[in-house]
């Protein structure tokens, strides 16, 4: 994977000592968190849009390089991965390198865990060891309303597996959730994402995306309270969906996707934000280290990644 032998174990130790101490990251409480962006966020202003039938582009990207030239410039100090665009180890290394960018994660699918010693080396190459699973490879293929117990065991135990494979390569893995984590049910009531946490070690991070939380009707900081010192890192998303529907996610039809600008519905009403008040003191206190910025729209361009920055720089954030 790009990378000889000497600088891997190099590589691989300096971040094993990162996470050789108890829970998932060892971190200062109180210290503001960083603020990052997740790439998904303007994925089609680097890659394009191509028409899915005839394959042809209808709007050129940009290119990953340009991206994070204008990432770099409009303040952010890290970035997410979801995909890597063809490029190898070391030209993403050199690439953040030239633009003054760290990684600060990554995306896969689940089934990516499968290749842990490959997954691990790639990404230490470019100086990321924290592998998140957005939900991919999660949910069930038939109805996830319907209680699902013995797979969420299996999921669990895998995950505990394989958080102590990547910590043997000096790398992290966690979950990452939407709003049906919080929906779906086992048998006795509890919902997946508190069996998970609840069943699953230290070591397997919480990647909580605080706009999905506030989607399906919980308080995004009970769970730092609950799962404490479990995330390095957090989705900073806003609100955009009307949670008065409980068994399915609705979009508000003025939603910008941009951080302190919650949706509004037909009728006017304002959808229920996330707090951002409330919540930075307590991912303060918890050690989160980086506030990853996720829009769900407006991904062709710069806008929402601009605006939401310049929101998380007026509450001081950076």
């Amino acid at each position: 994977m790009n990378m000889n032998r000497r600088s891997f174990l190099g590589t691989t130790l300096a971040a094993a000592s990162a996470v050789a101490m108890p829970g998932c990251c060892s971190r200062c409480c109180g210290k503001k968190g960083k603020v990052a962006v997740q790439l998904y966020s303007i994925r089609e202003y680097i890659r394009g849009v191509t028409d899915r039938k005839t394959q042809k582009t209808l709007v050129p990207g940009v290119g990953l390089a340009k991206a994070l030239e204008d990432v770099a410039r409009i303040g952010y100090k890290g970035v997410e991965f979801a995909g890597y665009y063809g490029f190898k180890s070391s030209e993403i290394k050199k690439m953040l390198d030239d633009n003054g960018l760290v990684a600060c994660g990554t995306h896969i699918a689940r089934t990516v865990y499968d290749n842990m010693q490959a997954e691990c080396e790639f990404n230490l190459g470019f100086g990321n060891n924290l592998i998140i699973c957005p939900g991919s490879g999660n949910r069930l293929p038939d109805d996830w309303k319907k209680p699902a117990d013995d797979w969420w065991k299996f999921l669990a135990d895998y995950y505990n597996r394989k958080a102590e494979e990547a910590a043997k390569f000096g790398c992290k893995i966690g979950l990452h959730n939407h709003d049906w984590e919080f929906r779906q049910k086992l048998s006795d009531g509890t919902t997946v994402w508190d069996y998970f946490f609840s069943n699953t070690a230290d070591n397997v991070c919480m990647e909580q995306d605080v706009g999905w939380t506030t989607c399906a009707g919980y308080d995004p900081c009970e769970q730092f309270k609950k799962y404490p010192r479990r995330s390095p890192t957090l989705h900073a998303k806003e609100n955009g969906c009307d949670t008065r529907i409980a068994d399915k996610r609705v979009w508000a039809p003025k939603f910008d996707a941009i951080l302190g600008k919650p949706g509004v519905l037909a009728d006017g009403t304002v959808v229920k934000g996330v707090d951002w008040d409330r919540l930075f003191p307590v991912t303060d206190a918890d050690g989160v280290e980086w506030y990853v910025v996720e829009c769900e729209r407006h991904a062709g361009s710069l806008l929402a990644i601009e605006e939401s920055f310049k929101f998380l720089k007026s509450k001081g954030r950076c």
